[in-house]
């Protein structure tokens, strides 16, 4: 049997942060329709543009953290620290949304960005799910709900994507009387990032042992 590489954790967390802002600002340019989990916090950046959209995102992950508190009726030191992760990844976002502002935004360049965006999202979740520290918060809240309920990630993680398409719709509908954002590409990544995801972390430790060095357990 091939003996793993060993890759540091908290390496594995800055590549997820950095990827996953990447996919989300690359599909949100391609306009075929954000991410399914970006949907809330960019429908209210579009509805309520006081705020950017990743001052939006952040409070979204707040919330979602607050949610999985309650429910769980638990409160670990993991989700102290996911909260600078959450601010990280927000900052990394409008940072790329900036960024990507300038680039060519004809047909074809927008179906590459919703590919290599897709692609560069799922294997950044991979990489902060399986470094096994913090993560940002909504999917540490897929992550450890799904862990709660004993019912597999990828079943959770599809379901709170098409829960975030759905309620983004009712706002988008209730405030300004159309969708905002939402397209085909967000109902096919509803579907398939939970699979993808998975896909992509058991790809990830089959190659890599995941170690952290700054924070032991």
């Amino acid at each position: 049997m091939k003996e793993k590489k060993i890759i540091l954790s908290e390496a594995a967390l800055a590549a997820g942060i950095l990827l996953d802002a990447a996919g989300v600002a690359l599909i949100t340019k391609s306009n075929f329709g954000i991410t399914a989990v970006s949907a809330l916090p960019y429908t209210l950046s579009q509805t309520f543009p006081v705020l950017t959209y990743g001052t939006w995102y952040y409070i979204f992950q707040i919330s979602l953290m607050l949610l999985l508190i309650l429910l769980t009726r638990k409160f670990k030191k993991d989700y102290i620290i996911a909260f600078v992760v959450g601010f990280l990844f927000s900052f990394a976002l409008d940072l790329a949304t900036f960024l990507f502002k300038f680039w060519p935004e004809s047909l074809p360049f927008q179906m590459v960005y919703f590919v290599a965006g897709t692609l560069l999202l799922m294997i950044g979740v991979a990489f902060l799910i399986n470094s096994r520290l913090p993560i940002m918060p909504q999917d540490l809240f897929t992550r450890d709900f799904s862990s709660f309920i004993g019912i597999s990630f990828k079943k959770v993680k599809t379901a709170f994507d098409i829960s975030c398409v759905v309620i983004s719709c009712v706002i988008a509908l209730l405030a300004v009387r159309h969708l905002i954002g939402i397209g085909v590409g967000t109902l096919l990544s509803a579907c398939i990032n939970g699979y993808g995801i998975s896909f992509f972390q058991d790809q990830q430790k089959t190659r890599w042992a995941f170690e952290t060095k700054w924070f032991p357990k």
